[in-house]
């Protein structure tokens, strides 16, 4: 680990305020979709900070604080974080995402919550953000703050971005998982659905009913985590009811898991019904196979569990070329990495995600989220899924597909703030692009000319219910920033 050389109190004083607004943004209900109660909380904040606030038609927030110290006719610099957050509880947990905040707790500077997502992605953002705008130092040059709503699911809000709202062009988004690193570039995303209709037949004879359960996945964001080979629930349980269909012949009456299209589905399980003649058979499989799947996930997913047991008896059952049809898409669509960059080391260049599936109002649905740095793939990708569904019987749509953010060669704010934080801690930022979707991508598609980079603290699983942010790092991120703002200033009196 690099070591980090601490300053004076400035960071420890960022610290406490970023606690204490952190406390506000958690206690109000953020699910994507959901954001106006944050928003009317940011409104209301910033204003006795001296804060101009507009608002486009996408709900997105634009929050302005003039420049001081010799910088009041800078170039604005943009900060740009989302107020969404994404919503997963324990098995077994009744948080209500919808009407109750983040039980959240504090433990050797590090934040977690109890039983659900801790939402510091991109609370923590926020809250950095929040905080430079009270406290921006005596020197600085105009600063705008974007606040953006959907960011997890639809990124509608980055899309709709009002670009005569947006006050400059040099952008640092606040919406990165490690300290000490600057985000350069971003892949395009692309979510997928496929649809079967769920036709029903009912159930004759002697049936013995069982539920197969794949589950205690590591699951984690499906970009971050896309080269960690953890396992993908959907892939594993559709691997095991198309063993189960040419071993012993079963039908499926449900199936579901999986619960949001950017984690990886750390759960899911289907209820099957089998010749009670070879119940015995199919438990041996199972078992068999549950071994091997502890085998090969040990290290990445040492809580994963496979297994069978009995279910309460149905009265129908998805009819067989529906049932079939699913399981082989569920077993044939790419999960985890599918190429590797060629020019960056360790970078994932593309990757797949079964994410969901779920049967709603007669209709069963698979989501899928897929990945690439290259728009080019991205979309090549889109016709080879067109085509699995329909071989599989299913209808495919595209609800939604954002760009790739690309590297630039010269990025002034990019040296900027490297120096920057060399200065106050003593330590070398790295550069790196990152397999994951950021709304940056539709800054620079909307300002092409847009000097962007992306950092964040220290955030640790994210989109998990072991999401823990390091309240210290936010703190160091908040000075780094205000020392940026600062050099904003000074950089064009020198010049």
């Amino acid at each position: 680990m690099t070591e980090i050389r601490m300053p004076s109190g400035e960071a420890e004083r960022d610290t406490a305020a970023i606690r204490e607004i952190f406390g506000y943004i958690a206690s109000i209900p953020r699910c994507s979709g959901n954001e106006d109660g944050i928003a009317r909380f940011l409104r209301e904040r910033v204003v006795d900070a001296g804060c101009m606030v507009k608002e486009d038609d996408a709900g997105n927030l634009f929050l302005g604080l003039p420049g001081a110290g010799g910088g009041e006719d800078a170039p604005p610099l943009v900060l740009q974080a989302h107020m969404d957050m994404v919503c997963v509880a324990a098995q077994g947990s009744d948080h209500d995402f919808a009407r109750e905040g983040i039980d959240w707790y504090e433990e050797d500077g590090i934040l977690r919550a109890r039983e659900t997502t801790l939402g510091a992605d991109n609370g923590i953002g926020l809250a950095i953000g929040i905080r430079l705008l009270e406290e921006p130092g005596p020197v600085h040059p105009p600063i705008q703050l974007i606040a953006t709503r959907e960011e997890e699911t639809t990124m509608h809000g980055a899309a709709a971005l009002d670009p005569a709202k947006i006050a400059g062009t040099t952008v640092i988004n606040i919406d990165d998982e490690e300290e000490g690193v600057i985000t350069t570039s971003s892949a395009g995303m692309m979510a997928v659905a496929f649809t079967f209709p769920a036709h029903r037949i009912l159930v004759r004879g002697a049936v013995s009913w069982q539920t197969v359960e794949v589950a205690g996945g590591r699951g984690g964001h499906s970009g971050m985590e896309a080269g960690s080979g953890r396992a993908n629930a959907l892939s594993l349980i559709g691997t095991l009811l198309t063993g189960l269909m040419a071993e012993t012949g079963c039908a499926v009456t449900t199936i579901s898991g999986g619960e949001r299209d950017n984690a990886i589905p750390g759960q899911a399980r289907a209820c099957i019904g089998l010749d009670p003649a070879v119940v015995k058979k199919a438990v041996r499989f199972i078992r068999e196979e549950g071994r091997a799947c502890r085998e090969t996930y040990r290290d990445t997913d040492p809580d994963l569990r496979v297994r069978i047991f009995p279910a309460t008896p149905q009265e129908n059952v998805i009819s067989p070329e529906i049932a079939a049809g699913v399981v082989s898409l569920l077993s044939g669509l790419p999960a985890g990495v599918c190429t590797m960059d060629v020019v960056i080391p360790d970078l994932v260049a593309t990757s797949c995600n079964p994410a969901t599936i779920r049967e709603e109002a007669g209709l069963l649905t698979i989501g899928l989220s897929a990945r690439s740095n290259d728009d080019a793939t991205l979309a090549a990708l889109g016709e080879t899924f067109r085509r699995q569904g329909k071989e599989a019987g299913a209808a495919v749509s595209i609800p939604g597909v954002a760009p790739a953010w690309q590297y630039r060669e010269v990025s002034p704010i990019r040296e900027r703030v490297a120096e920057a934080y060399s200065d106050l801690f003593g330590s070398t930022m790295h550069l790196r692009g990152l397999h994951a979707g950021l709304e940056t991508a539709w800054i620079a598609q909307k300002i092409p000319e847009a000097d962007i980079i992306s950092l964040g603290p220290d955030i640790r699983d994210a989109h998990t219910v072991r999401e823990s942010a390091s309240l210290p790092s936010a703190g160091r991120v908040c000075l780094l920033l205000r020392e940026t703002l600062r050099r904003c200033v000074e950089v064009r009196e020198e010049e």
